[in-house]
């Protein structure tokens, strides 16, 4: 073996060791000079950045699946090590301004950088153990993290409700994890997915049937979604890492595991339904609150929900385009949120529903679908799962265009409209085509068949839609059918009545 070969062997340590260096670093050398410990952290993640980028661009086909230590790189694995290198290396750098003056200043840098290197071990595990205790240290670093204020009550209740629901989910992998040696024999997933078709069918039930209830619990799918609305007492640079990475983690185990689940179409057309039920709740939830932050635990909450829907449908590199898009967003969304906080202040003008712009908006929804599937090369005029993915690209052009044309100079708009449309579509599919690239494999098996329940969910999320942009026109709010079903999704919405502050003097600075 030469050189290079072996180096690139482990390359995958080296990635989980860079955070790791600068923990350790900071620990020993910096307890006097916090924040100089914090300015090392960020660096050492800044360097890991740049080590990602690299093996992201310029050697995914060099490792060839190569399993050393039970670390394997391949892309899926540096995909997501680079991702979440990027949005720890933000976090860090937001954290230090934004927890500067706090007591637990020091403390609260050490569990956000240990946090990074063991979610980068998570990415790059091939050993079923390796990959377990780097998920459950993740979520227990990720609690600490939430109750950093100690004193507060509602902190310390928001964790123990997210203990005791990420413990279950851990307690669920571990399970399924136990049933996949018990099956195979190996503790190698690359050699577990090898041998999907030869396991024992009440064996692969009960893998999966336990390895989606994890994936489940760790993406807040309903009715496991109960911790994620209840966490907004963090840190706002821990929800932001939480929101765009970790609870990402549901999704990427099944992508990890997608030739096992493609042997289940039962388990996945339930994964499918759990996933588009979160979704239609997390996107009328998300209308219905007034704080910035419980809007944007149920966007995540719904957004996790359409992830899901795509693993359901075996689409794995769209819910990887998904998780990724959606993991940049959010944790910008979170960082600005102040800033969003103060723009709301200023007085906003209620645009009117406008049948002619919302017909013209269906019009230019078309041009955005088109260009998706064009880039993207998927069908149009036929029923397979990619059906979903072109008709989600029509209702999001649709939305994008007819917020463009509502208002008084309708004919001034429609040609940037038409081509912002296009643009984001022929984007969005080449973000799509791009990741494919990455993991052919899983592009190349057979997906599952669209059934009745598959086509009845495309067309309630159509209807939903429809009666969301209609619903003035059509008086729908002045009826009381409407209103109960306002006030029981406002119920609903709410987190835990222990993780809420009533009274200011119950928060401790």
């Amino acid at each position: 073996m030469s050189y290079f070969s072996e180096h690139l062997m482990s390359y995958p340590i080296l990635m989980a060791l860079i955070p790791l260096l600068g923990f350790i670093i900071n620990g020993l050398l910096y307890k006097k000079n916090p924040l100089k410990g914090a300015q090392l952290t960020s660096l050492t993640l800044g360097v890991g950045l740049i080590c990602g980028l690299i093996g992201l661009l310029y050697m995914p086909s060099q490792f060839n699946n190569t399993v050393f230590l039970g670390f394997k790189a391949d892309g899926l694995s540096l995909l997501m090590s680079t991702l979440i290198l990027f949005v720890s290396f933000i976090v860090h750098q937001f954290s230090r301004r934004y927890m500067a003056g706090d007591r637990n200043y020091r403390p609260y840098f050490l569990k956000l950088t240990l946090l990074t290197s063991s979610a980068i071990t998570m990415v790059f595990a091939d050993n079923l153990l390796l990959l377990w205790m780097a998920w459950s240290c993740s979520n227990l670093l990720l609690v600490s993290l939430m109750t950093h204020k100690g004193e507060w009550t509602a902190a310390k209740n928001s964790g123990n409700l997210a203990l005791k629901t990420l413990c279950s989910g851990s307690l669920a992998l571990l399970v399924s994890f136990f049933l996949m040696y018990q099956a195979t024999g190996s503790t190698s997933i690359a050699n577990i997915n090898a041998q999907a078709t030869q396991i024992p069918l009440l064996f692969l039930t009960g893998i999966l049937s336990f390895l989606v209830l994890g994936a489940l619990t760790q993406s807040a799918q309903w009715p496991f979604h109960r911790w994620l609305t209840s966490s907004l007492n963090a840190p706002t640079p821990v929800s932001a890492l939480m929101h765009a990475g970790l609870v990402n983690g549901g999704g990427f185990v099944l992508v990890r595991f997608a030739p096992l689940l493609l042997t289940e179409g039962h388990l996945l057309l339930t994964l499918f339904v759990i996933g588009a039920l979160t979704a239609i709740l997390g996107t009328l939830w998300k209308l219905l609150q007034s704080d910035m932050k419980r809007m944007l635990a149920n966007s995540t909450m719904a957004q996790m929900g359409f992830m899901m829907m795509q693993c359901g449908l075996g689409l794995f590199p769209a819910a990887v385009a998904h998780l990724c898009w959606h993991g940049l967003f959010k944790a910008y969304l979170f960082l600005n949120a102040g800033s969003a906080i103060k723009a709301r202040k200023k007085r906003t003008h209620v645009l009117k529903h406008s049948p002619v712009a919302f017909a013209l908006s269906c019009l230019i929804g078309l041009a955005g679908a088109l260009s998706f599937a064009l880039v993207s090369e998927k069908s149009l005029f036929t029923l397979q799962p990619t059906t979903f993915l072109v008709g989600f690209a029509y209702i999001s052009g649709t939305q994008l265009a007819y917020s463009l044309l509502r208002n008084e100079v309708l004919y001034k708009r429609l040609l940037p409209a038409f081509i912002l449309v296009s643009l984001v579509g022929v984007f969005y599919g080449e973000s799509i085509h791009l990741i494919e690239s990455f993991f052919p494999t899983y592009s190349a098996q057979a997906l599952p068949n669209l059934n009745l329940i598959h086509l009845l969910v495309l067309a309630l999320f159509l209807v939903l839609w429809l009666g969301m942009n209609l619903k003035s026109a059509l008086g729908l709010q002045r009826t009381k059918v409407w209103s109960q079903l306002y006030v029981s999704a406002l119920n609903g919405s709410q987190p835990h009545p222990k993780t809420i502050t009533a009274s200011r003097n119950t928060y401790q600075y």
